[in-house]
């Protein structure tokens, strides 16, 4: 994600930045030959919120700038809430509408980061108000110790019903539940804003006006957390060495699966489902041989459906939702469809 030093330098005033901490506490008396402590309720140069118990206080941007590429997860994750809910991995996404405000809080005091710089110091409680400008920012908690939860906040772009292009991008009517906003990715290099461990923001975009931008899109968390829950379960049980799925289709405008004829109520005009596959070895654009019979048919399709019926049905903390099976066709190889719709539907198993 791209970083935006004016922005960051801005945060606190220009983008909202507040935290909520206990009142200082008095200074102690100065003892002799020492110079006295900042009295209380003045500015505190390292950025914190509460004296340090002893020693100096950190140095937040120090601790900020050694974060590495590494996903936080077991003892470096620092699993906060954010808008009252804790994110499902160390590295997530959250939509916001311009101007509305992000809530995020943890047990312990930890700081906020904002495209790259420290812009709230120690306190439990943050909150951030989205910028009237739409676009992705890089959002991380972190507390003295390393650990953090980094989060790819994207502030939407307001969808009005009976709008049906934005910015010369066509979008078409919904016939109901018309989104409140949609994700803005003004250029390519945008296309690589994670969302979560395993997938981009990139790999869900629709396979219309290939040239154009900006370009818009949608995820779900429940359609996200069933994709990135099977490719990590594929991994744990050696099954593939794929780092994620080929996403064949993600998000779909109204104008565009209409135009291929999809069911009228697809959940794809919503990004709540993805259509997969695993494809590394070799990686060429179609399913691998996943059952490993020595050829790629539908039954590698089944083999990757009936996987992820069992982890779906086994897991209390994977959102109820769709698993499809679909063989090759003259256009595409085997793939399963994944959505988070919130209860079981199965099809396509034979």
């Amino acid at each position: 994600m791209t970083h935006h030093p004016i922005l960051a330098s801005l945060a606190v005033a220009t983008l909202g930045l507040a935290t909520c901490a206990d009142a200082p506490r008095q200074a102690a008396p100065a003892a002799p030959d020492s110079e006295p402590e900042a009295r209380a309720g003045e500015a505190d140069p390292a950025g914190t919120n509460r004296s340090q118990d002893a020693g100096a206080a950190p140095d937040l941007e120090t601790i900020a700038a050694g974060f590495g590429d590494a996903v936080p997860a077991g003892e470096t994750w620092l699993k906060v809430e954010t808008a009252g809910k804790a994110a499902p991995y160390g590295l997530w996404h959250e939509t916001v509408m311009p101007g509305e405000t992000l809530e995020i809080s943890h047990e312990a005091d930890f700081a906020l980061a904002l495209d790259g710089a420290v812009v709230s110091g120690l306190a439990a409680e943050h909150s951030w108000t989205a910028p009237a400008e739409a676009g992705a920012h890089e959002l991380v908690a972190f507390d003295t110790e390393g650990r953090r939860q980094v989060l790819s906040v994207f502030v939407l772009t307001p969808l009005d019903d009976g709008e049906t292009v934005l910015e010369g991008y066509r979008i078409g009517t919904y016939p109901r539940n018309t989104p409140e906003g949609l994700i803005r990715l003004a250029d390519a290099e945008a296309l690589s804003t994670p969302v979560s461990p395993n997938f981009t923001i990139g790999q869900f975009i629709c396979k219309q006006q290939p040239g154009h931008w900006p370009k818009f899109v949608l995820v779900t968390d429940p359609m996200l957390v069933r994709i990135e829950a099977l490719i990590g379960e594929l991994q744990q049980e050696n099954r593939t060495g794929a780092d994620s799925f080929f996403v064949m289709s993600g998000f779909r405008t109204p104008f565009y699966n209409t135009a291929i004829g999809s069911a009228r109520l697809s959940r794809h005009m919503y990004g709540d489902a993805a259509d997969v596959f695993v494809d590394v070895d070799p990686e060429n654009n179609v399913m691998d041989d996943i059952n490993g019979d020595g050829r790629v048919t539908r039954a590698d399709a089944e083999f990757l459906y009936d996987f992820a019926s069992e982890l779906f049905t086994g897991s209390d903390a994977i959102p109820a939702g769709g698993i499809g099976a679909y063989g090759a066709n003259a256009v595409h190889g085997p793939f399963v469809h994944i959505d988070g719709r919130g209860r079981a539907a199965r099809w396509g198993r034979g």
